[in-house]
């Protein structure tokens, strides 16, 4: 009897304390189960990478895509995707309940054709508007990439020969060196599509395009210079000048992505001094450096905004600019021409850049939406490129290499240091520019909108949310190439 009292006082206080732990639970529910996060689906994670890299070939800062490539996996719906963009490599980071998984795809070095990057970003338009299914979206993505360009290979020769004309009387407007910056731009433009056929001179392009320019250069300094042949480098190269690759890169070290901006530096002073060793094997090929009269006979005020028209209009045909877009892209250079001229003749080269950087992208940004006008960052890149960031880079290179052979010349050091001040002032110049644009819009607008009023598209309807954020694609904590 005693055991069984025993046992069923036992099951009493058991029950007991179930019921108080029962209570218990009630009052003070526990933690919830944790909620898996969404899976992604395989043909969302290759569009967003595939948008990556072209983003990175279209000339954005690598903030700047990780910016809209965010925006882009919200827009469908998931947050537990990261991206990590460099200039060669986009990484993706997808969060499960099980862990992490990380893919990657690789980006070439290189810019997109304007009409392309136009029609990428009309895409992008399109998929923050409607969010189509990615497999359409991606569909719609091989079509931009793998479209020809829009300008045959006769044009797009025709084009490079105009830009150099146009950068050469916009920096050297000598009467007796258009014959050089004709004859030098037909050489490189045919050596630059040579090289698109040929993987063995598309590697050396650099050191063979100034190994010859510098020949015909130095060798015929009468004929094709004026004397002068030093001053025809610059227009003669300047579609291979690292430019925008400085220039982004030291946007990006500024901003904090100090990977992306340290290797787009180290890359661009690798082809500046690859460009400096064609110059020298040049040089040393013709052994005694000729000595000609010094022609100082200038074309005059006109020159430099005929150099910029003609600087549009060579942009737009090599590059293959959307169609009827040029009166725009010239609105734009002649915008950052003006104000880069304004700071020249203020305080100096420096202040120049620094004031072309910082028109160019509210001035790219005001056209937007109009008939015709392209995308901001096809209206941006052109201006971007006329600045020219390394071109005095290679001056002061040139200037040592020459030093090597007797050549007059002085302050080769001051003139690579001014070049590198020179890369900054242009990418401040942008940010700041860029950051004007967010805080402060155009109050020309509302004119622009009377005079062109502004186009009825589909990509349009939503541009506005995206367009915000433009300005921090150039720079602004988070603007060519």
């Amino acid at each position: 009897m005693a055991s069984e009292h025993r046992i069923s006082t036992w099951a009493a206080a058991r029950k007991r304390v179930a019921e108080a732990v029962a209570t218990t639970r009630a009052q003070y529910p526990g933690r919830p189960a944790p909620v898996d996060d969404p899976p992604v689906p395989a043909d969302l994670l290759n569009l967003l990478c595939r948008l990556g890299v072209a983003l990175v070939g279209s000339g954005e800062t690598s903030q700047g895509v990780q910016q809209i490539l965010d925006r882009l996996s919200k827009r469908y719906a998931t947050d537990n995707i990261h991206f990590m963009v460099l200039p060669t490599a986009v990484f993706v980071r997808v969060r499960t309940h099980e862990g992490s998984a990380v893919d990657m795809l690789d980006a070439r070095v290189g810019t997109l054709p304007l009409d392309q990057i136009a029609g990428l970003y009309k895409l992008i338009d399109k998929i923050e508007q409607d969010a189509p299914p990615p497999a359409e979206a991606s569909a719609d993505l091989d079509k931009i990439l793998s479209a020809k360009p829009g300008s045959p290979p006769l044009v797009i020769l025709l084009g490079h020969v105009v830009l150099t004309v146009g950068i050469g009387m916009m920096l050297n407007p000598g009467a007796r060196a258009l014959v050089g910056y004709v004859v030098l731009g037909l050489i490189v433009g045919l050596l630059t599509q040579l090289a698109d056929r040929f993987r063995l001179l598309k590697s050396s392009l650099p050191v063979v395009a100034a190994a010859v320019v510098a020949m015909l250069s130095f060798g015929f300094p009468g004929a094709l210079a004026g004397g002068q042949p030093q001053q025809l480098l610059i227009p003669a190269v300047a579609t291979l000048l690292p430019g925008a690759m400085l220039t982004n890169g030291t946007i990006e070290l500024s901003t904090g992505s100090m990977v992306a901006g340290a290797s787009r530096l180290v890359y661009g002073i690798n082809m500046l001094f690859l460009l400096a060793f064609g110059l020298f094997v040049g040089i040393s090929l013709l052994g005694q450096l000729q000595t000609v009269p010094v022609s100082s006979a200038q074309l005059g005020w006109w020159a430099p905004l005929l150099g910029v028209l003609l600087i549009g209009y060579g942009h737009s045909w090599r590059s293959s600019a959307p169609q009827n877009s040029v009166g725009w892209l010239l609105l734009v250079l002649y915008i950052t021409y003006l104000a880069q001229f304004a700071g020249k003749a203020l305080s100096g080269p420096l202040t120049g850049t620094f004031l072309g950087g910082l028109v160019a992208v509210p001035a790219a940004y005001l056209i937007r939406n109009r008939k015709n006008a392209p995308p901001t960052q096809v209206a941006f890149l052109p201006a971007f490129w006329m600045l020219v960031p390394g071109g005095i880079s290679l001056t002061g290179i040139s200037e040592l290499v020459l030093r090597t052979h007797g050549g007059a010349a002085s302050g080769g050091l001051e003139v690579i240091a001014s070049a590198l001040l020179s890369v900054m002032s242009i990418a401040l110049g942008v940010m700041v520019g860029s950051g004007l644009r967010a805080s402060y819009p155009p109050h020309v607008g509302p004119i622009l909108d009377s005079i062109v009023p502004r186009a009825h598209l589909p990509w349009h309807h939503t541009a506005d949310a995206r367009h915000a954020a433009d300005a921090r694609r150039h720079g602004d904590p988070d603007s060519s190439g």
